[in-house]
């Protein structure tokens, strides 16, 4: 009850400040084209990403004994599709709000047809629902969202504003509230299982496949964002 009531309060004033005072001060029309070009990227890929994070978290919950990671895991279920919706509503906010819809209006078209797509796919689609819930773990929430969040979601608000953007932080920092709930279970399944025999054959590959896959994604692409936005 006391989850729900915190994530109520927080989705009251994102959507709130977002549908009436953003709206009247036509914060669409503020932000600079090639910003807005750049989040047709940005937010429509973070959305497949928070998608596939649904089952990733889904997945562990299934798999987890003890209640109190399974509170944790479940949690962060409730988190994933919260932030799904929040992901796919500024893309509808653009769509509505903003002078070039296209992009926004057509998000899986968009997906089809951008060259970054194959390799956003397999960082923030495959290795989310590898079908181990280890190997989930780790690319989730060891290496996505301890190492990737801070780039991909706390930096992209100030280059938002510092482009006449104000929805995406408005968004953005709500989703990062929840974050360092999903790291802490990141941990705890790492330390969970650091001493079985068995999971210590693999722990370290799967370590360096998500590190060495998603920082040799993420990094260029960031960059290249930044930069043209």
């Amino acid at each position: 009850k006391e989850y729900a009531r915190m994530e109520t309060v927080k989705d009251e004033r994102q959507f709130g400040t977002l549908l009436d005072g953003l709206t009247r001060l036509e914060a669409g029309n503020r932000v600079h084209p090639r910003w807005g070009e750049t989040m047709k990227v940005a937010s429509n890929f973070l959305e497949v990403g928070e998608y596939n994070a649904i089952a990733a978290s889904a997945m562990l919950w299934d798999s987890a004994s003890a209640a109190e990671q399974k509170n944790g895991y479940l949690a962060q279920v409730l988190d994933e599709i919260r932030h799904t919706h929040q992901c796919g509503f500024v893309n509808y906010y653009f769509a509505k709000h903003y002078h070039d819809p296209a992009g926004h209006n057509d998000a899986r078209r968009t997906r089809a047809i951008g060259p970054l797509w194959k390799g956003m796919k397999r960082v923030f689609a495959d290795g989310f629902i590898s079908g181990d819930a280890v190997e989930c773990s780790i690319n989730l929430q060891l290496v996505g969202e301890a190492c990737f969040t801070n780039p991909l979601i706390v930096a992209i608000t100030e280059w938002a504003s510092a482009n006449g953007d104000e929805i995406t932080p408005t968004v953005f920092l709500s989703i990062e509230t929840d974050e360092l709930r999903h790291m802490a279970n990141g941990y705890q399944t790492v330390v969970s299982i650091a001493n079985d025999p068995a999971a210590q054959k693999y722990l370290n590959t799967d370590l360096n496949n998500a590190f060495w896959t998603q920082q040799k994604y993420f990094t260029p692409v960031l960059g290249m964002l930044f930069e043209y936005g």
